[in-house]
């Protein structure tokens, strides 16, 4: 369809005249804030804000990790005849997993008793001999050194027999149990699984932007997926990062005497940052300057604006937390906007605005 001349300038002219009012109210909005902050006599709302003690919390998604989980496994070959310790049960240092038919073993052993019995006889009467002026210290030498062998073989001998028994390397929990009675184990098989029951450790990465909040001794408390809540202390964070994540490890230590903890549940645990003083502002007050740095606006005792830079710490519902104040601040907390440095302002407390 098309339109005729008279509509189109029409338009024209409507489009014109919503422009011109447009550019007028944003050029009368930026003249009565230029003409705000240039009298002397402009008002802002103040509060008096005080340093706090405050404590960063960070919380991190991680998972149970036993301190020590260990498989026991086979030093030498042989069947398994007896499991005495109970899966699941508790387990004292040196207590019986697994235990291996002797065979030839207690044989061995006692051949190499006799033949060390010989062999201690045959040196005693070179030494003598040697003393005597009736044996040459060669021979003496090499009575000795067949002395010394037999030893070793005993020994060797022993080990062996002793290796029949497969023996828990700590006080922990008998967890998992890899081979029966019955089973031929050769050297390096798996026997049983045993975790050391105290302490235990709450596992999980941390954000670079986070890192830094968390310190070795930082008190923790974590809530695991089995509805327990358990505190301890951290005890390592990662100096490198992962190259895939970009995130650092951190392990908080943990208490479980009574060995109610399970390896490998789902926690979430809260890490709590030692406190230090900070001031605590409404969102709302927070600019930045002209370089880009972010800040608040103040009045110091002659009432004259001033800028003071922060560093953000953290965020609650009732405001941000930030440091970089000193003692005491006047903080503008309305009418910030319309001030500069340097600019000398009337002020009204905000506790006397609202009442």
């Amino acid at each position: 369809m098309k339109i005729s001349q008279p509509v189109k300038l029409a338009g024209i002219i409507i489009a014109l005249i919503v422009l011109y009012f447009m550019i007028r109210s944003l050029f009368a909005g930026e003249a009565e804030q230029v003409e705000a902050a240039a009298n002397p006599d402009f008002t802002v709302v103040t509060e008096i804000i005080s340093p706090q003690d405050w404590r960063d919390e960070v919380t991190i998604r991680g998972r149970t990790k036993a301190e020590r989980k260990v498989i026991v496994r086979a030093e030498t070959s042989g069947n398994i005849i007896a499991t005495p310790t109970k899966i699941g049960s508790f387990v004292s240092k040196g207590e019986v997993l697994c235990r291996l038919s002797v065979d030839a073993r207690r044989a061995q052993l006692a051949e190499a008793n006799a033949t060390l019995a010989k062999a201690e006889l045959d040196y005693n009467a070179a030494e003598k001999l040697g003393e005597d002026g009736f044996r040459s210290e060669t021979g003496v030498a090499q009575a000795k050194a067949v002395r010394d062998q037999a030893r070793a073989l005993v020994e060797r001998a022993r080990l062996e027999l002793e290796k029949t028994e497969i023996n828990a390397p700590f006080d922990g929990v008998y967890d998992e149990r890899h081979a029966e009675v019955g089973d031929y184990l050769k050297v390096g098989d798996p026997c049983a699984t045993v975790i050391q029951r105290s302490p235990f450790l709450i596992v999980g990465a941390v954000s670079e932007r986070d890192v830094n909040k968390i310190a070795i001794g930082d008190r923790g408390v974590a809530t695991l997926a089995t509805g327990e809540t358990i505190e301890g202390t951290v005890r390592f964070v990662a100096k490198s990062a992962d190259p895939a994540t970009r995130t650092f490890d951190v392990e908080l230590e943990v208490p479980n005497d009574d060995g109610n903890l399970r390896d490998g549940v789902t926690a979430e645990f809260t890490v709590f940052a030692r406190e230090r003083s900070a001031h605590q502002v409404p969102r709302s007050a927070l600019i930045l300057n002209d370089n880009g740095d972010l800040g608040i606006r103040s009045l110091n005792g002659e009432n004259i604006v001033q800028f003071e830079p922060v560093r953000m710490l953290g965020e609650t519902p009732s405001g941000i937390w930030v440091s970089g104040l000193e003692a005491q601040v006047k903080l503008i907390t309305s009418g910030q906007g319309f001030v500069s440095t340097g600019q000398k302002v009337q002020s009204v407390d905000a506790a006397e605005r609202q009442s």
